[in-house]
């Protein structure tokens, strides 16, 4: 057998203990002190681990400290097994190790670790010991953002959330610009797509898709059904793409194009209540449903060729959709490129970036910021900053063609990860403060919070 090791004492700093010997000769462990039936205690020179796991049994076992010992050792003076015993939090003996999550000495609780360093008899050496901070964890609610990017309970006039003298008309009417429902899908490699040509990722549990602006361009809505309904919207004239649950009370959950347009956007109806609701603003801004905020699941937009970098199986939205459209031609000229508009907008005349830089934005109560798309350079980069009230990460790139806005807030409420950039791992892009790895739709890969979003 291999000669036991020193021990290695971690005591916080000050704390004048030698180890866990000074622990048992100076404690006076008392029944009513223990926070927890499965604590290990002290009483004198008696250490007692109510419960201790040797798999497949578990016993309730004493150890008696060996005098004048150094390194601190303890000799088993008894053990009885316990058959039905709660292992929840017990002592466990794995190999030569024994560990002790939790040892209380006088209100103090500590996490020791011991090796076996004799058979016969019995006795095992300190190893390891921690003090536990045991104060009871900080509750804290971050801010969020919000989530109709306007004023809360705005004031309506003649029953609407904005002027009505704003609202205009687009000219097809409704549904002039046809919405899709449930439409057919291909295989990427049928897909007539350049590398960059702009596509809006969808991920919903396992249904991920890609839906090309040159068919959005001409349909603005698909109604989608994944387990329950979505839909995904994208106005060409504003280039902005969301995707919203559906509400589960309508009969009908689909929504259509209206014709009509705020601020040059997208304003979309129901076909339930036909209530009116704006796209950016994301909420119903004019009908029964006025004020209402759809719940939005995160999209993403980038060129086809980092979408099939990411998800090179994932469907993509078919052009056989049952309407006669010439989706290789761009219905809007030259809008992409020139800095001219069609329709009027409430703050033409701030100039500070070309009118048609791609961005992404987020607003936090009365605070906003965009980032541009021209701006993240080559590879993957992250911003660490702050919105309003709220820790942010933006992770973008230039050359990849994408751009999003996280919170920083994990679920405590208390706790702001800091984020840096992952290079060429598409799609994950970036990992947290605590190891964990992010991919491009914020669901945390790997790590301490996998599975978190």
């Amino acid at each position: 057998m291999a000669p036991p090791r020193h021990p290695v004492f971690r005591f916080p700093v000050g704390q004048r203990l030698l180890g866990l010997a000074a622990l048992l000769l100076l404690a006076a462990k008392s029944a009513e002190a223990l926070a927890d039936a499965a604590d290990a205690f002290v009483s004198g020179n008696t250490l007692i681990l109510p419960v201790i796991v040797v798999e497949p049994q578990s016993f309730s076992a004493t150890f008696l400290l060996v005098e004048n010992s150094l390194p601190v050792q303890l000799e088993l003076t008894s053990a009885v097994e316990l058959p039905d015993a709660d292992t929840a939090g017990a002592s466990r003996l794995d190999g030569t190790m024994l560990t002790i999550p939790r040892i209380n000495v006088d209100g103090t609780v500590y996490r020791a670790e011991l090796e076996l360093s004799s058979e016969d008899p019995v006795r095992f050496t300190l190893v390891a010991a921690d003090a536990i901070d045991t104060s009871p964890p900080q509750v804290c609610t971050p801010p969020v953002p919000d989530p109709s990017h306007g004023d809360n309970n705005p004031e309506l006039i003649n029953g609407s959330l904005v002027p009505l003298n704003l609202v205009l008309d687009g000219g097809p009417g409704p549904d002039g610009i046809p919405p899709l429902t449930d439409p057919a899908f291909i295989h990427p490699d049928d897909a007539i797509l350049n590398p960059e040509d702009l596509v809006v990722g969808v991920k919903i549990g396992s249904h991920v898709r890609a839906y090309p602006h040159n068919i959005l361009d001409w349909h603005e809505i698909v109604n989608i059904t994944a387990g329950r309904p979505y839909t995904l919207s994208y106005c060409p004239l504003t280039g902005s793409a969301v995707l919203w649950k559906a509400f589960m009370e309508p009969v009908d959950k689909t929504f259509g194009t209206s014709g009509l347009l705020y601020n040059s956007n997208l304003v979309l109806y129901d076909r339930e209540t036909q209530s009116l609701w704006s796209q950016m603003l994301e909420q119903s801004i004019r009908g029964p449903e006025v004020r209402r905020i759809p719940e939005r699941l995160q999209v993403v937009e980038t060129r086809w060729s980092t979408w099939l970098e990411m998800y090179p199986e994932a469907p993509v939205l078919s052009m056989d959709t049952g309407f006669s459209r010439d989706y290789f031609e761009y219905p809007y000229f030259n809008f992409k490129t020139s800095n001219d508009i069609f329709f009027p907008v409430n703050n033409s005349d701030d100039l500070r970036l070309h009118r048609k830089t791609r961005v992404v934005g987020i607003n936090v109560g009365e605070a906003s910021k965009v980032y541009p798309i021209e701006n993240f350079g080559d590879g993957v980069n992250t911003i660490n900053d702050r919105v309003g009230e709220l820790e942010v990460v933006v992770v973008g790139s230039t050359d990849s063609n994408f751009g999003l806005v996280y919170s920083r807030h994990v679920e405590d409420g208390c706790t702001i990860l800091d984020f840096a950039a992952v290079q060429d791992e598409l799609p994950v892009v970036m990992r947290d403060s605590e190891g964990s790895r992010w991919d491009i739709f914020g669901t945390a890969v790997s790590g301490p919070r996998a599975g978190t979003q």
